[in-house]
């Protein structure tokens, strides 16, 4: 994030907004910010999905019982049936964590919007 926020900075579009006398705070959160979110909510959308895992291997460790250690369990035990559903619950953690993420860029990137 650090390293966005200084690239974004350096940029032409934030120099003109000095040019023109704009306040500090206003250049950095309205128009910097705003762009140099975008790469950390595209990540934290990946992360959704990655949530079940975490869980699994802080399960494991603690002999916490709870849906990862179920799930390890049962690719252990070569449990089909189980195995596929807890596949099908992390392609859709996958899918609503990017649909969650595209509405957040949507919101905070206003090249994105599209008035036609």
């Amino acid at each position: 994030m650090r390293a966005n926020m200084l690239d974004v900075l350096d940029s032409d579009y934030i120099k003109f907004a000095r040019a023109k006398g704009l306040s500090e705070g206003k250049i950095i959160f309205k128009h910097a910010l705003r762009n140099a979110v975008n790469p950390m909510i595209t990540l934290l959308g990946f992360e959704f999905a990655g949530l079940l895992s975490g869980a699994a291997l802080t399960e494991y460790v603690f002999q916490y019982p709870g849906l990862g250690r179920l799930i390890l369990e049962a690719v252990m035990k070569s449990d089909i049936n189980l195995v596929m559903a807890s596949l099908m619950m992390g392609t859709i953690m996958l899918i609503a964590g990017n649909l969650i993420a595209d509405i957040l860029l949507m919101l905070t990137d206003p090249r994105l919007r599209s008035e036609k």
